[in-house]
């Protein structure tokens, strides 16, 4: 984009430039000093607020008196000098350089005069006082000799001289007092006009903190005594303000290249009318506002909602402590209120509620019902602060698919302008379905469209998008994306955690049974297997059959794989679990998926291959039995700690083991090999042990007791 479109403060010089009708304001200032006959002095004071338009004025007035050979008229901006010594020299020398061009017909310059008679201003370093330093400095020059020559000259050219003065309240409060002294002591000079152009809040502030033990009123009285004509900028009507700031955003929009609906247009506007429209003081701000919208929105197109983005954008310009809040509070304005019992809510709706009144009691310029409304519009947790509105989890996915600022995935890009180091780009995942449009030809994993984005830090976001937009996709696309996450599942991290199932690995498995559901019916048994046989990794080979949609008696209306090709899809994964073992030790490779592989391999290809698979391995190693009890205890979480540890060998675990294993073999062979355990079996149930080391054999001990026990209980029952 081209960097001149940016303006954070562009001020005009010309009429047909003039959007504000200040150029008949500045045009009657400009006629009135060029036709005054009086020869004495005059001060006027042009006051605005900052960025209300005072230079542009002050162009206007220079420009409409450009052709008026009576007026010498000259700019002299204090704010440009770095300190008191340069500000002095400065304003005599802007005049005598502009007296010098316009007046002095021989080789005697102004200028000359003044570097001649002024003795250099490091000499004054010792006089105390702004007031005495200005005095001694203008005595030095022979001011009286400089205005005998001034005066002279230009009665005989019968010109004036306008010096116009622009950003007096950009000075620190000393160079304010110097500026404001040196116009009272030479002010007397005949046929000359000054204007001075500041906030005159800002003025009488800074020279009251001078005057700090006088009267509380003493800027102002000070600024009475040398401005003699006070002037007002001509007010801007809110309409034209408004529009003049629409234009900014209209090219902003444009130059952007986004295409915004007729809602999200109506939605925009309704919201910048309501909330910002007292804030929209000074074209300054309208600018701005612009120009921030042109670095803010080609930076994250595509990347977030573009009408919360320009709605932060605003609070940014129009209540920075607002837009700071926002910014440092994430958890406070993401997502919604939780509903489990522990939660504290209305603790927490009483602090939100605090710190947003807190903060928009300091704001200036702002109605604060408006911004409130605007931030439940933003942030819709929020209707539950300022009422009885609750959004539920189920909004998540709305809020996600429309990049809302108030999802916790969406909110940092609002405020960084990029995309965080764990997240990826939405144009990136854009690029990544359209790439597997073409993946199908070959599925070559060298082709893998994810080859150069997924990486483990972030698969969990990567996958979590997808989720988003998978029931979007056309049948080709989940094909080929189906696949391609197949090939790449060594990349999901699989920590073993509480909640196993949200993590990247199970999340993957879960994506492509939605994508499998993209397919024509006659399609999805084959994709299934094309996932399993694609998939480096036994253990996501079964994840992968987890989670297939199986036909469900109580849901008949949804669509999902019936029993015979389940069992069809099963037998494939079974004949590939048999492929890829060949002779290797379950227990020791894979001892988390021993249970689910036995399930497997006994329901869809042999029903006996449990027990096969001990007898043969038990003579090789019999701490197999060990390893495939101890396959079967569930893992349990410290509440404290978080810590997982392994829990009890119970009736449950007994029952499960049972459905694949005849469980005489394994008494059997435990008979045979760990005699010694059968000895010490108690009555009561053997106890968790704290030593993790004795765990196996407290299994072991837990196993004997409930094979004894169930073998009991049978016999009486058949009794």
């Amino acid at each position: 984009m081209d960097s001149t479109n940016y303006s954070s403060d562009s001020p005009v010089f010309a009429k047909e430039q003039d959007r504000f009708s200040r150029w008949a304001f500045s045009e009657r200032v400009a006629q009135v000093i060029s036709k005054r006959t009086d020869p004495s002095s005059i001060v006027i004071g042009l006051y605005g607020i900052w960025g209300d338009g005072k230079t542009s004025v002050l162009n206007f007035i220079e420009k409409s008196l450009e052709k008026n050979d009576n007026v010498i008229c000259m700019k002299f901006n204090p704010w440009r000098f770095g300190t008191e010594e340069e500000l002095l020299t400065g304003f005599f020398f802007t005049i005598a350089d502009a007296l010098d061009t316009e007046l002095v017909k021989t080789g005697d310059k102004f200028k000359a005069f003044v570097k001649r008679t002024a003795s250099d201003v490091t000499s004054l370093a010792g006089v105390e006082g702004i007031g005495n330093i200005v005095s001694s400095f203008i005595s030095t020059i022979d001011i009286n000799e400089l205005r005998k020559r001034v005066e002279k000259e230009l009665q005989n050219a019968k010109k004036r001289i306008l010096v116009l003065i622009d950003d007096v309240d950009r000075l620190e409060k000393n160079e304010i007092h110097i500026l404001f002294k040196i116009v009272k002591l030479i002010a007397d000079f005949k046929y000359t006009s000054y204007i001075l152009a500041f906030d005159k809040d800002v003025v009488a502030t800074s020279l009251q903190d001078r005057y700090s033990s006088t009267k509380h009123n003493a800027g102002e009285a000070f600024l009475e005594k040398i401005i003699q004509i006070p002037l007002h900028l001509p007010s801007i009507e809110k309409q034209v303000l408004r529009e003049f700031c629409f234009q900014g955003i209209d090219e902003a929009v444009r130059l952007a290249e986004i295409d915004l609906s007729q809602v999200q247009i109506q939605d925009f506007a309704n919201s910048f009318s309501y909330a910002f429209d007292d804030c929209l003081t000074t074209p300054r701000k309208a600018k701005l506002y612009g120009n921030i919208l042109l670095f803010a929105l080609p930076i994250l197109k595509d990347e977030v909602n573009p009408v919360d983005l320009m709605l932060i954008e605003g609070i940014r310009v129009f209540c920075p402590l607002l837009y700071e809040l926002l910014r440092t509070n994430k958890k406070l304005f993401t997502g919604t209120f939780t509903s489990n019992i522990y939660s504290n809510n209305e603790q927490e709706k009483d602090h939100i509620k605090k710190i947003i009144d807190r903060t928009l009691d300091k704001a200036q310029n702002i109605n604060k019902e408006s911004f409130i409304y605007l931030l439940k519009k933003l942030f819709p947790k929020l209707e539950a602060v300022y009422g009885n509105s609750n959004y539920g989890s189920d909004w998540y996915k709305n809020w996600n698919n429309a990049q809302r600022i108030c999802s916790e995935h969406y909110f940092s890009r609002y405020f960084t302008y990029s995309i965080p180091r764990n997240d990826v780009s939405d144009k990136l995942i854009d690029k990544l379905i359209y790439k597997c449009e073409n993946f199908n030809l070959s599925f070559d994993e060298s082709e893998n469209p994810f080859n150069d984005i997924l990486n483990t830090d972030n698969a969990g976001t990567l996958i979590r998008k997808l989720r988003q937009r998978d029931v979007d996709l056309n049948e080709a696309s989940s094909y080929s994306l189906a696949i391609a996450i197949a090939q790449k599942n060594q990349l999901f991290p699989n920590p073993d955690t509480l909640y196993r199932f949200l993590n990247p690995f199970a999340q993957a498995a879960m994506l492509i049974s939605s994508l499998i559901q993209n397919q024509s019916i006659n399609n999805r048994e084959k994709l299934a297997c094309d996932c399993i046989d694609n998939s480096p990794s036994l253990d996501f080979k079964l994840e992968i059959f987890q989670w297939l949609k199986r036909k469900d008696d109580d849901k008949p209306e949804q669509e999902a794989f019936s029993d015979e090709s389940i069992n069809i899809i099963g037998k494939h994964l079974g004949n590939s679990i048999i492929e890829e073992l060949g002779d290797t030790d379950i227990t020791l490779v894979y001892p988390n998926l021993v249970s689910y592989i036995f399930y497997i391999l006994n329901k869809y290809v042999n029903h006996n291959f449990a027990n096969d698979y001990i007898t043969k391995q038990i003579l090789k190693d019999d701490l197999v039995l060990v390893r495939i009890l101890e396959s079967y205890v569930p893992t349990s979480w410290e509440m404290e700690s978080g810590l997982p540890h392994k829990s009890n060998f119970k009736r449950e675990q007994y029952n499960h083991l049972a459905e694949v294993l005849d469980t005489k073999i394994i008494i059997e062979n435990l008979e045979k090999y760990f005699p010694s355990f059968f000895e010490s079996i108690e009555d009561d149930f053997p106890r968790d042990y704290d030593d993790i080391k004795e765990k196996s054999t407290l299994f072991i001990k837990q196993f004997i007791w409930l094979h004894k026990y169930i073998t009991k209980e049978a016999e009486i029952t058949s009794e």
